[in-house]
């Protein structure tokens, strides 16, 4: 009976098989595992054949380690990316809550001013009151309340019925004879 020969196929197994047991496939180790059979140099031809097939497989697997290289690369960037928009909006929310703060206190002042403004106009119309102004001639009313109103008194003065002030009837020489100049200044002292 003829010989079959050795096939790839035992090589395979028995390559595997040292592969798995942490071992080295070389020919003389595949040989002995293969009980000895088989020649050197058919042994090394399924060898070499079977190297080149696994490195065509891990040509495979370097090029989807490779994509899986390149996708992890492009997450940390992504990563770093939203991070660093992240980090970014933060300040941008830290300084608009700023200023949102600088703007309630400036409104602060705002209305502490208009309060003291408007606290000072009532004053000042107090004032005004007190030393007695009157709104558009802005005349003392102190003058008129000490010398009196003259207004009925003077209809037929030189200055006509315009002319009302105790200061008008004097300039105007005190020429009417309704007109007293010493009820006007009843605690004047004489002149010798």
């Amino acid at each position: 009976m003829a010989r079959t020969g050795l096939t790839k196929a035992q090589v395979r197994t028995c390559r595997e098989q040292l592969l798995a047991e942490g071992r080295y496939p070389s020919v003389d180790a595949v040989r002995l595992a293969l009980g000895n059979t088989g020649s050197n140099s058919t042994i090394h031809r399924y060898l070499k054949e079977l190297a080149d097939e696994a490195s065509g497989t891990q040509a495979g697997t370097r090029r989807e380690d490779t994509a899986r290289t390149l996708h992890g690369i492009v997450e940390q960037l992504a990563d770093r990316l939203h991070d660093e928009a992240q980090q970014r909006i933060r300040r941008l929310e830290a300084a608009h809550a700023q200023e949102l703060a600088a703007l309630r206190d400036k409104d602060r002042e705002l209305a502490v001013l208009r309060a003291t403004v408007a606290r000072l106009e009532a004053r000042v119309e107090e004032l005004e009151d007190e030393r007695g102004f009157d709104g558009f001639d802005k005349r003392p009313r102190r003058i008129a309340s000490e010398f009196g109103l003259f207004g009925g008194r003077l209809p037929a003065s030189r200055g006509g019925s315009r002319d009302v002030s105790p200061f008008s009837m004097v300039a105007a020489g005190a020429r009417s004879e309704v007109f007293d100049v010493d009820s006007l200044f009843p605690a004047a002292p004489k002149l010798s």
